[in-house]
């Protein structure tokens, strides 16, 4: 029951995040056709969304300490995820002609972190297809607030956000090299001293 709580709240959240991106384009006068009403009702809809999201997922946090959600937050590749993405958007806001550049910035450090976190996993594989799915939720998610809220939207800058794609699988699956080289090093030193 847990997991289709959680399989809910997915779509509720994007959902969310479309309205909220519709929301700041016409708060913004960037949406053709749509003024403050259209802004101020996806903005309801938005907080609406937010609130079924949080009665879905609420039985996941109770019980949680925040150590608990700082280890999750820093462990788990969608948790990095979720991160990064608060910290661009406070950045994007205060100067949202640069909002790209905040964007590129997480998307960098997530394509770090992510596999450098997968390397000491204790399921590589596990945390590589939690790596790829937070990286794509991120791409997508960094693009669209900062095509939101750029004034005339970025254009051609926007393909500075597809530099981390070339990266990201390569450290990735450095990191599973990495991972499957110390197992094997260890697993001979373990037979090693057996033989002793």
């Amino acid at each position: 029951m847990a997991w289709l709580r959680r399989i809910a709240a997915v779509p509720l959240l994007l959902f969310a995040f479309v309205c909220a991106v519709g929301a700041a384009r016409a708060f913004s006068k960037h949406l053709p056709n749509a003024g403050a009403g259209t802004g101020a009702f996806y903005s309801v809809l938005v907080a609406a969304l937010l609130i079924a999201v949080y009665f879905l997922i609420r039985p996941d946090l109770r019980g949680r300490s925040k150590a608990d959600i700082r280890r999750w937050i820093l462990s788990n590749p969608l948790g990095q995820a979720a991160a990064l993405y608060v910290a661009a958007t406070i950045l994007m806001l205060p100067v949202p002609q640069f909002a790209v550049l905040p964007g590129l910035l997480a998307q960098c450090a997530y394509s770090v972190i992510a596999p450098v976190t997968a390397r000491r996993a204790r399921s590589w594989w596990a945390h590589a297809g939690l790596s790829v799915l937070g990286f794509a939720l991120l791409m997508f998610a960094l693009a669209g607030t900062s095509e939101a809220i750029t004034p005339r939207g970025f254009g051609e800058a926007g393909m500075l956000m597809l530099l981390p794609m070339y990266g990201f699988p390569i450290l990735l699956a450095v990191s599973g090299i990495a991972r499957m080289v110390r197992n094997s090093r260890m697993k001979a030193n373990a037979e090693a001293e057996a033989d002793v």
